[in-house]
């Protein structure tokens, strides 16, 4: 059945968040309330914001708009999920899309560009259409295999901080439960361009009254990879606006500290340590298995905790560029964390990760390269339970 649109532009109020169609801000970036559309469906909706004139979006009244929007569109979720990008100063959000199903899960898509580039609004609002037909797809629960709780015969009373008493007894068989899917495109000219997609994934009925454990990770099917390619390869193939840039380094960090209030830890992260060019590792993290092959790059993996740090290096011996350095950079990590229960479950939003995707590129081939530019964005992902 055909999907009815409903329209809403410029500035046309989503609840009655949007109040202002633009604004110049201290640093000069005038920003614009976004042309907006809401598709229902038959068990998810679609919301989809964009520039409807080539001045970026505002974060923050975007973010305040999906909180909304989630919660209206899954009244009856016990959990609630969404994720929206964090940018650097000379990084523009253009376009939007978010579907949430009856049941609290969602998808997302983030575009974003650098500051000063001509933005093709057209071209956005295509992106995001054509995302917006495919319908969410969620992976089923994974079960862990084991029991845990109070074996039979006995029970455990807890007290958390505020003097509530909690009585568990009894096993149960936890399972991973996925969240989705979130997706984020920044087109950095004339550097690169970087792609982050990953899936979020909880782990349910683990009988566990501290902590709640999350997972980022690939989904069971092997999609999800953190992306970059190098603005001379993009040069190569016609794309306008690149230059002979070439990847350095890359960086990918996942912090589960970033609200302090849940007091976040790393539980597991993979790959760890040093990994060899050409080298494939098993990885283990979460609800999935899979197998790592590295390219003609070095990973380093560094358990921080509580953020999870992995460092690509696509440079050779002495410093001299590789053959990697003009290709697309592609790799999928992992890890999980666990934050805790009491904090979480206190019906407010709570950011419980901020994944981050950093990039270094250099216009020049000389070994002390003179032209470095860095490029990077983010993406944090927020929970309401209740």
């Amino acid at each position: 059945m055909r999907q009815k649109v409903v329209w809403f532009v410029l500035g046309v109020l989503v609840g009655s968040l949007f109040f202002a169609s633009a604004y110049p801000t201290g640093n000069n970036i005038q920003y614009v309330a976004p042309a907006v559309q809401k598709l229902p469906g038959s068990d998810y909706t679609t919301l989809l914001l964009y520039t409807p004139n080539g001045l970026p979006l505002n974060v923050k009244e975007i973010q305040r708009a999906v909180q909304e929007f989630v919660l209206k569109s899954a009244p009856n979720a016990k959990w609630h999920a969404y994720a929206v990008p964090e940018l650097p100063k000379d990084a523009v959000l253009t376009g939007y899309g978010i579907k949430v199903t009856k049941d609290g899960r969602v998808n997302v898509l983030v575009l974003a560009t650098r500051k000063g580039v001509p933005v093709q609004v057209t071209s956005i609002r295509s992106e995001l259409m054509k995302w917006s037909t495919k319908k969410p797809e969620f992976q089923e629960d994974i079960p862990l295999g084991e029991k845990i709780g109070v074996p039979e015969g006995w029970r455990v009373k807890t007290v958390d901080s505020s003097g509530n008493v909690r009585t568990y007894t009894g096993e149960s068989e936890p399972y991973w439960h996925n969240f989705g899917k979130q997706e984020l495109r920044y087109d950095a000219p004339p550097y690169g361009k970087l792609y982050a997609e990953f899936y979020m994934w909880g782990l349910w009925n683990d009988n566990d009254p501290r902590t709640e454990t999350f997972a980022c990770t690939k989904d069971s099917a092997g999609h999800g990879i953190y992306r970059v390619t190098p603005g001379i390869l993009l040069k190569r193939h016609g794309v306008s606006g690149y230059k002979e840039y070439r990847i350095r380094k890359v960086e990918i960090t996942h912090d589960w500290g970033v609200d302090p209030a849940l007091k976040g830890e790393l539980d597991d992260m993979a790959p760890v340590g040093i990994i060899n060019q050409y080298q494939t590792v098993p990885i283990n993290v979460g609800p999935v298995s899979y197998p790592l092959a590295v390219g003609g790059y070095k990973v380093y993996g560094d358990s921080i905790d509580p953020p999870a740090i992995w460092t690509i290096d696509t440079l050779g011996t002495g410093g001299t560029y590789t053959e990697t350095s003009e290709h697309t950079v592609g790799i999928m990590v992992a890890s999980s964390g666990d934050v805790l229960e009491n904090v979480l479950h206190d019906g407010n939003w709570h950011a419980v990760i901020n994944v981050k995707l950093w990039a270094e590129f250099s216009g020049n081939e000389h070994l002390i390269p003179t032209d470095i530019h860095h490029e990077w964005t983010a993406m944090t992902w927020y929970v309401k339970v209740g």
